[in-house]
């Protein structure tokens, strides 16, 4: 469902304040979907735009989304190599965060050369 409801974000949150605030503003401000498994949200995709080419991908997933993970995979790669055609898609993951780490990889993901950590780029090849 796009663009996805408060109300999914707000569940897939958490119980903090400061981050559901981020969440519902991310929300709010960007190009967002909700994946749904029925009624219940496996997940929140947040596309946010940084200058005219580059696009940031942030992903809030449900505790039970890994299994669905074949699936979300496999709807990211199909989304995502679409749109890196025009755009440069680029996730930020902190490192030691070994399921971003995979998922991104299994999607086409690749780590950064650049000084800051974390920074991963999508890979058509």
């Amino acid at each position: 469902m796009s663009p996805a409801p408060r109300s999914a974000g707000l569940s897939l949150a958490g119980a903090r304040p400061r981050v559901r605030r981020m969440v519902l503003a991310q929300i709010r401000n960007v190009d967002s979907v909700a994946v749904y498994r029925g009624d219940q949200v496996v997940a929140v995709v947040m596309f946010g735009r940084h200058g005219w080419r580059r696009t940031e991908l942030a992903l809030s997933l449900a505790h039970d989304a890994h299994r669905h993970m074949r699936r979300l995979v496999r709807m990211a790669q199909l989304t995502l190599f679409r749109m890196a055609e025009t755009h440069l898609i680029v996730a930020n993951i902190r490192p030691g965060n070994s399921a971003g780490e995979r998922m991104a990889m299994l999607v086409g993901f690749r780590r950064s050369q650049l000084k800051q950590l974390g920074v991963w780029v999508l890979r058509k090849d």
